[in-house]
Order: structure tokens, then sequence, then C-alpha cells
């Protein structure tokens, strides 16, 4: 076994044990254990900070220390470096950092930031997070090594699947109204935020509302797990409505299991719809864009600017009868493609506001 002693920056206890790992196809051997946190350095290559870095080079003529890799990594946004130190302070660290023989990360460096900020925050908590379970590279290993390890970890799939957001958030509401955990209790065992708990319980109220009204039948299950996030949106938008409303979310509830809305704006429009009297009567017809002709007049009602909207469409009518056949003989295909699908788009939202006066008429 190549280099059989373990590297120096590994704790001697618990005794690091020799584990083989397959990086991009090749065997690689690495030591098993625990590593203090003052022995890891953060990866100035990570491209997670590809453009800080490039920065620090560039006014500095170095790469970044890692105390300025923390803190740069601390207060951007998209990285939650204080959610997952408030995972690590409740569950420690699930999946062990990867580094080289001198400490330097191949993989975790989100993992590493947030257990510093989670001792400096929580000294209290310094004895369990300092050493941090890792894996370490031989100190045989080259350059070769070191890449096919960043690859596998950053650019191959694993293929791990995480649970859809209905069954997230059924897990949830079961603890919640089931096992009378409290939201306090919800935000300890599941490392959520409260406010989105509480969202994710209101939506499981609306959702088991809608499936009593089915009998909790397989099609209605079936509409409530691929558009759960449908739900969540039509009660961020529409609650008043739903709460008040009971034919408003009767409607809501038989137009989900029809199949009547084909994006998340059509749902969320809806209160806007309900208080205009021509688009309600506009969105209950059957036609197929019924739902875009009522969202249509509403925002028709919004702006100014579409009040003299007939005017607009005469002198596009007389545009367009007044075109030549070489000038549309010499459009690019891509312009003649949207030209037909707009004008597809107009005469259906029109068929659909003719069709439902024609039923007003007749009622």
């Amino acid at each position: 076994m190549s280099n059989s002693k373990p590297p120096k920056i590994l704790n001697l206890k618990p005794e690091p044990r020799p584990e083989i790992k397959t990086f991009h196809n090749k065997k690689l051997l690495g030591w098993s254990g625990f590593v203090n946190i003052n022995e890891v350095r953060g990866w100035a290559g990570n491209q997670r900070i590809n453009l800080f870095t490039k920065k620090c080079e560039a006014q500095f003529g170095r790469q970044p220390t890692d105390d300025e890799i923390y803190a740069f990594m601390l207060h951007e946004k998209d990285l939650h470096i204080k959610d997952l130190a408030r995972s690590i302070l409740n569950n420690g660290i699930r999946v062990p950092i990867i580094l080289d023989a001198n400490g330097v990360l191949l993989d975790g460096n989100r993992r590493y930031v947030s257990t510093r900020y989670a001792i400096e925050h929580n000294p209290n908590a310094k004895d369990e997070l300092s050493n941090m379970p890792a894996w370490v590279l031989t100190e045989d290993t080259d350059d070769e090594d070191r890449r096919k390890v960043l690859v596998e970890c950053n650019f191959i799939e694993d293929w791990k699947i995480d649970w859809p957001s209905f069954i997230r958030s059924l897990t949830v509401y079961e603890d919640h109204v089931d096992n009378h955990l409290t939201y306090d209790e919800l935000f300890e065992r599941y490392g959520i935020d409260k406010v989105r708990l509480r969202i994710m319980v209101r939506t499981m109220d609306l959702i088991q509302e809608f499936l009593n009204s089915y009998d909790n039948s397989d099609d209605a299950y079936g509409v409530a797990y691929e558009y759960y996030h449908w739900f969540e949106e039509a009660l961020n938008k529409n609650k008043a409505k739903l709460d008040s409303d009971p034919a408003f979310k009767e409607q809501f509830f038989e137009w989900m299991t029809e199949g009547k809305f084909v994006r998340m704006k059509q749902v969320t429009s809806l209160s806007e719809i309900r208080d205009n009297e021509e688009a309600w009567a506009i969105i209950r017809s059957d036609h197929p864009d019924a739902v875009d002709a009522a969202i249509h007049i509403v925002q028709g009602e919004k702006l100014p600017s579409l009040a003299d909207g007939e005017k607009k469409i005469k002198k596009i009518i007389n545009w367009l009868r007044n075109l030549k056949e070489h000038e549309i003989t010499s459009m690019s295909p891509g312009t003649l493609s949207e030209l037909k699908s707009t004008l597809m788009e107009v005469i259906n939202m029109a068929e659909a506001v003719i069709g439902a006066s024609d039923e007003s008429e007749g009622s």
C-alpha cells in the first residue's frame, strides 16, 4: 500500500484508518479521521470564488488569504453559509471534507466556512465542532490525482434525488398536525426556518382540503404532487379570496383537477380576475385560451396606454393590409414565425372574448 502512514494533519485519536475511494475511474488511497479546523486551508482555486480570487490577484498581486476567503464566502447570500451553520450545530457534519496532505480543501469549502461561523457565534460548540471529519489524500498524491478528486466532487452527477416539495411538506405537516410538534421543534428537527415551515403547513392545509373535496382520490393526489408549488403560490397571491369566498375556492379546485392552467402566472392572477366581472365570465368559458384572455382584460384595465387599444389594433390591421409581397418575403423565417404566433394568440384571445360574450347574452 503506497505511503501507508497517515498524513500529519490528521488527529491521532480516534486513530485514522486507510480507505480507498474511486475518483473519475481511478482508485486513490486516503485516510479517514478527524482534522482540527485550524489545520484546514480554504481552496483559492474553488470556482465558487473565482472572480474574488482574480480580484485579489489584480489588486494585491497574490491569492486571497484563508481569512479573506472566509469573509467573502460568509457574505455571499447564494452560498447560504448561516443556514448550513445552523444545520451543522444541530446535526454535525454529515459528509467528511476532502483535503490534500497539506490541509488544502478539495471538497467542502462551505462546510468548512459554516463550521468556522458556527464556532465563532456559539463558543460552547467549539470543543464539539473544532475537529472535522475528513478524508485526506496521502503525501505522494500528485496534481493529476487532485484534479480527479475535484472533477468527481464538482462535475460528476451523484444521482441523488431530493424529495419532491410535496413529500417534504407532507412530512413536516404530519409532524405538526399528527405529532403535535411546535414550530420550534420542527426547526430543531429539520433545520428549516420558521417562516418557511409556516408556509409549508398552510400550503398543506389547502392541499388537504383539496384532497378531501375529491375523496382523496389517486387523481387528486397526482395533481397535488405534481403542482404543489401552484397551490403554494395560489395561497400566497389569493389567500384573502380563498379564505372568504367558498365559490372561488371550489372553482380553483375544480380547475386544478381539469388542468385548466398551463403556467404559474395564470394561478397567481385569479384574485384580480375574480374582481373583474368581464374577466371572470371569460375565464369560466370552455375556450382553451380563456385564462389568458381574462388576464389580458385585467392587465388592460391596469395600463392606461391600453385604453385606446382598439385604435392601435386598427392601425396594425391597416399596416398589415398594406404589406407588399416583397416585404414579407424579405423577412427572416424567425420573424415570420413570431408574427404568425402572435397573430394566432390574438385570434385565440378574441375568440375567447367573443365566445364569453355570446354565452352571457344567451343566458
